[in-house]
């Protein structure tokens, strides 16, 4: 799961570039090929990657805007048939991205030394962190997988503070809406 850290790594130097805008234009979008919306708080950016999952390529794409020297972004694959029909894949999948996750940043809470806490339910927000080279990254994300999608959504900061709540309670409330329609 390079692929996350590597949307980590630009969605840091994208949050480093956009620290000084301040303003919030919330605006709804849909995400690549769905009618999933989501809420972003600026003119987006999409990249796409591929993404091997078991014996599985999926197409990934990423959505990203950044304001108030924040990065949201999300992530988001439609899921093959095969996939769509295996709740246990689909629950492997969250484990697999929720692991990757872990892999470069701590839960919030955990002591060194201490085993992570359980994982979040499917569609709980949670928070991290991690220190890279002295700046403190602090994130909240979301990740859920559903018979026909993987959608994750991440708000980071690299101030040490955690993310605005006011602002991030208005992105994943918007990623919310979007498990009712498929």
């Amino acid at each position: 799961m390079r692929l996350i850290w590597r949307t980590l790594a630009a969605m840091a130097a994208a949050l480093a570039l956009t620290a000084c805008s301040p303003e919030f234009n919330w605006r709804q979008v849909r995400l690549e090929h769905t009618d999933l919306p989501a809420m972003l708080p600026g003119k987006p950016v999409t990249s796409h990657r591929p993404l091997d999952f078991e014996r599985h390529r999926l197409d990934f794409y990423l959505t990203t805007a950044a304001a108030g020297g924040q990065i949201y972004t999300v992530g988001h694959a439609l899921l093959p048939p095969e996939l769509q029909q295996d709740e246990a894949a689909r629950m492997r999948l969250y484990q697999a991205v929720q692991d990757s996750l872990r892999q470069k940043f701590v839960p919030a809470g955990q002591a060194p030394g201490q085993a992570p806490p359980a994982l979040p339910a499917p569609g709980e927000i949670f928070s991290m962190g991690r220190d890279v080279g002295g700046t403190v990254l602090r994130m909240q994300g979301m990740v859920r997988v559903e018979p026909g999608w993987l959608v994750e959504g991440f708000v980071m900061t690299d101030s040490g503070k955690a993310p605005d709540a006011e602002q991030a309670k208005v992105f994943f409330d918007g990623l919310a809406r979007s498990s009712d329609r498929r």
